[in-house]
């Protein structure tokens, strides 16, 4: 059974196909539009602190990815080639031909590829808890794995996706809690319930499976490297965040019309929970509203 949308005042919800997807979009506010997406293990409500502030004067849509949310959960598809297309055909399903792109978590392995392959989509983008695209993981880097020991076991066949819907939760529950308190209990509670569908404990495992452990392996060949990024670009990392810092990122392997980094302090992994205003703040010095 679909788990029941939660609301945010002033939010519309439609669903829209784009390529092999029924594909459920929030929408808000009239002007520059902004799309938002969502990380991992969230959907669209990943943005409810944002989407107010924003649509004041921005028109902001933030969908559902492919298997998340309300969005529909097909058995394949979950690559980085499938989803950066299913981002392309969502901007052309809306009408969109250009817009600034906010990403968080694994969202940022589309924006990227975006960014560097069809730049001509983005008026500008901001990266939430990322580091720049000619990042080099560290030793310091590796010395904090332990931290995401759910990701090969969210990844493993079979026993990923009974682990994402199946008794407590525990794996999902981890992930959402890590180590200080962001969600209240009604948010945690529909992002857990939003897992609990076979089809989509499934389609959880195969993000993990076909493009975040793959997405993150790629670092260390340097995708991206001796590639210009055209696209002005923001990057706001969390001021608690113990591995990605600004001064940890390395050198850069390429060139930047327009990037810089800042931290948003008081902030975990989930920057759009705990630092809405930060978020906002980059949208906006971008956009120029």
């Amino acid at each position: 059974m679909q788990a029941p949308m939660p609301e945010v005042a002033g939010v519309t919800h439609r669903r829209i196909r784009a390529g092999d997807l029924d594909v459920h979009v929030a929408e808000a506010g009239e002007g520059p539009p902004v799309m938002l997406l969502h990380g991992s293990p969230q959907h669209w409500f990943e943005w409810r602190r944002v989407l107010p502030l924003l649509a004041a004067d921005h028109r902001v849509v933030a969908p559902d990815l492919r298997g998340c949310g309300w969005t529909s959960a097909p058995a394949s598809g979950y690559d980085l080639d499938t989803q950066t297309r299913d981002v392309l055909a969502i901007l052309d399903a809306l009408g969109l031909e250009r817009v600034t792109l906010v990403t968080h978590d694994y969202s940022a392995f589309m924006g990227w590829r975006i960014a560097f392959d069809h730049p001509g989509r983005l008026d500008a983008l901001v990266a939430l808890g990322a580091p720049h695209p000619w990042f080099r993981p560290t030793a310091a880097m590796a010395a904090q794995l332990w931290r995401v020991w759910f990701q090969p076991v969210l990844a493993m066949p079979g026993l990923g996706q009974l682990v994402a819907r199946g008794g407590r939760q525990r794996v999902v529950r981890s992930m959402l809690d890590g180590s200080r308190p962001t969600f209240d209990e009604a948010a945690r509670q529909s992002f857990l319930a939003a897992w609990r569908p076979s089809e989509r404990a499934r389609a959880l495992s195969s993000i993990y499976r076909r493009l975040i452990l793959p997405g993150m392996a790629a670092l260390a060949r340097g995708p991206y490297d001796g590639r210009h990024l055209a696209v002005p670009t923001r990057i706001v990392l969390a001021g608690d965040d113990p591995v990605i810092r600004e001064a940890g990122m390395g050198p850069w392997r390429g060139t930047a019309h327009d990037l810089r980094t800042s931290t948003a302090e008081r902030a975990g992994h989930y920057i759009a929970d705990d630092r809405p205003d930060a978020v906002a703040a980059a949208v906006r010095e971008l956009t120029g509203r």
